[in-house]
């Protein structure tokens, strides 16, 4: 570090610049020792711009001595094509006590690109008016935030990828789905045109397999047109008794009494197939329940967790059975809806099982985990 104009001393014991030190005049005496042991950058230059001191950290980071940068245009410093709004800056702070803080970038001598955040008053450098600068490095945080930009956009391009090669299969599907309907059309009228004609009882049991398959084939084409809607919403927070009493509007329950005891304000965040879900349960429960004659709804807190619970008073599930239901083809008819159903749910990672007492009616248990659910 050369030596300084020994004038440019002010008080040892005092701050670099405008914190306690001496005055001189409507600025603050400099003090280059104070400034010499400071981690943050410190620059003086003069009227003209040229530099006058810089600190150890500064010329370090820069990669030039001290000897190297004083006297030399503060502006050198500056990327050309940002000089003429640094100068701008500059200027401020050579006109008013503290300019408000600005951001600029530097060229080191490897040519590598600092940026720092600039705050900057008037001060007295020995007998010259001189302005001083501490700059901030945050060279890190605008690296972090390009590569942060940089992923944010490649994922909008990735996530537009995806919507257009959804939109396709989307659009393969819907046309596959109407070819296979209407092959399955054709199909069906050949067995009808057969069955007057079955003499043989072996042709009749064919024949009638041949309809169940294809009504299989059927239900699996309504399940894949079903199946493509989920999680193509953004899942939104649902009133979860109003859930209930919509369903119930839809659900061909007859003369089962449906009881909704969930208290209103009770929310859950879901997929919005969520009412399908509680459909599916009523049209099971009066589907497969034979003896029932009640359908009840409610919810209950345990460690955090809300349980939705459908229990009905119908026959129940056999013990065997209360994992199988919930697999695609399970089953006395298809055993798609709760298969959905589950995909349904487990979106935003509510969880479903069977926990009833055979012989005693069955119970449905939706497991809303915590910040999933909410009470208003």
């Amino acid at each position: 570090m050369p030596s300084m104009n020994p004038a440019a001393t002010g008080n040892p014991g005092k701050s670099p610049a405008g914190h306690g030190g001496p005055r001189s005049g409507s600025a603050d005496l400099f003090d280059p020792a104070r400034a010499d042991g400071q981690p943050d950058y410190i620059i003086v230059y003069s009227k003209d711009g040229n530099i006058r001191y810089v600190n150890p950290a500064f010329s370090r980071t820069m990669g030039y001595s001290p000897d190297q940068m004083i006297g030399t245009p503060f502006l050198s410093y500056v990327p050309e094509a940002l000089r003429a709004e640094a100068a701008a800056g500059m200027t401020e702070r050579q006109d008013t006590r503290e300019g408000p803080l600005f951001e600029m970038a530097l060229t080191s001598a490897n040519g590598n690109f600092r940026s720092v955040i600039v705050k900057g008053r008037p001060i007295r450098f020995g007998s010259d008016p001189a302005t001083l600068l501490f700059l901030i490095d945050i060279t890190r945080r605008k690296t972090l935030e390009d590569e942060l930009m940089a992923r944010a956009d490649e994922l909008q391009r990735i996530s537009a990828a995806f919507r257009q090669a959804n939109r396709k299969l989307t659009l393969l599907t819907t046309i596959t789905r109407h070819d296979i309907n209407n092959q399955l059309t054709v199909l069906k009228g050949y067995l009808e045109l057969l069955a007057p004609l079955q003499a043989d009882q072996k042709l009749v049991g064919y024949c009638a397999k041949a309809e169940e398959a294809a009504e299989r084939i059927a239900a699996m084409i309504r399940f894949t047109r079903e199946y493509e809607e989920i999680g193509t919403s953004v899942p939104l927070w649902h009133d979860a008794r109003a859930l209930v009493d919509a369903a119930l509007s839809q659900a061909p329950v007859g003369d089962v009494l449906v009881r909704n005891d969930i208290l209103a304000g009770m929310e859950i965040f879901a997929d919005p197939l969520v009412e399908k879900v509680l459909y599916n349960l009523m049209d099971n429960a009066v589907r497969y329940g034979t003896t029932i004659t009640t359908i009840r709804f409610s919810a209950q807190e345990k460690d955090g967790t809300l349980m939705l619970v459908c229990e009905d008073d119908g026959t129940g599930v056999l013990p065997d059975e209360k994992e199988r239901i919930f697999e695609r083809g399970f089953g006395k008819n298809t055993g798609l809806g709760l298969a959905l159903s589950r995909e349904i749910l487990d979106i935003t990672g509510i969880t479903i099982r069977e926990n009833g007492e055979p012989g005693k009616g069955a119970r449905f248990e939706m497991m809303v985990p915590p910040g999933a659910w909410r009470a208003r």
